[in-house]
């Protein structure tokens, strides 16, 4: 399936005769300007209809960090730019003060930065061919919160999202529907503490997605990896609605998931293993 159209229509950047180039834009949003970094393949076929993928950035990261690499993350999108291998289009918005926050909001529709995303989503459609059925979200510990706010507040957007060490720090609306959910995070974490951090929100999609919890006999019902750093163990998760997986990854470490001996080089891996099976 990697690379193809998925069921939905074509957006209206389809067949386009020009599209937008590799770099830094910036759209109007509730009376602010906000930026973003694109990357389209090489290869971009303007008649192709393409996987879009967010890449949220940290607390104190840049959009810059994840589009180039750079902090906790030593290849561009986390890894993911090279492994899909020109079938994704990745785009990296920057939140304000190097943050993500769903604040503010007046209503279920969500805060500032789901406006952002909402906005930001419609421009790419405009300008790029783009699968609408296939939409997904990562980030790094507050942008993993920033990619479970979008899964709370934009489920009919958002195919699967992937929380690498995250929380619910950007905030969460009332939500009901369903989303598929990757998850990885560090039995040590001391930013985001394990499992008060990362495992309740793991809980939340996994009874919306209509999974079994696993039972492993450990004190989370998770996997509980013993040994050197970057040991990890994952599960799928059983009795799922048809085409709405759940899966975790939990590893022996910290909180960043990149290391300078790779000893963490394994999630880039798993992140695309679940989301190009859509």
């Amino acid at each position: 399936m990697d690379g193809g159209p998925g069921d939905g229509g074509k957006t209206a950047g389809c067949g386009a005769p020009s599209w937008p180039t590799n770099k830094t834009y910036t759209i109007g949003v509730s009376g602010m300007s906000r930026a973003y970094i694109l990357r389209v393949p090489d290869n971009y076929d303007t008649n192709h209809p393409y996987r879009l993928i967010v890449g949220y950035h940290w607390l104190n990261g840049t959009a810059d960090n994840v589009a180039n690499g750079g902090g906790a993350t030593t290849k561009p999108f986390y890894g993911l730019w090279e492994l899909a291998n020109g079938s994704t289009i990745f785009v990296a918005p920057q939140g304000i003060n190097n943050g993500w926050s769903d604040t503010g909001r007046t209503n279920t529709a969500g805060g500032q930065d789901i406006a952002f995303t909402r906005a930001l989503l419609a421009e790419l459609e405009k300008t790029l061919c783009i699968d609408t059925t296939r939409i997904f979200a990562e980030g790094f510990s507050m942008g993993g919160s920033m990619s479970y706010a979008v899964a709370c507040a934009m489920p009919e957007v958002f195919r699967a999202i992937a929380v690498h060490s995250g929380g619910p720090m950007s905030g969460c609306v009332q939500h009901s529907k369903p989303v598929p959910y990757f998850m990885t995070h560090g039995i040590q974490d001391g930013v985001c503490t394990y499992p008060g951090y990362g495992v309740p929100q793991l809980k939340d999609f996994s009874m919306l997605d209509g999974c079994m919890w696993p039972n492993l006999s450990t004190s989370t019902g998770l996997p509980n990896p013993t040994g050197a750093q970057g040991t990890h163990e994952c599960v799928d998760f059983q009795g799922c609605t048809s085409n709405y997986p759940v899966r975790a990854c939990i590893f022996v470490g910290d909180h960043t998931p990149t290391s300078p001996s790779g000893a963490s080089n394994w999630i880039p891996g798993e992140t695309w293993k679940f989301v190009s099976q859509f």
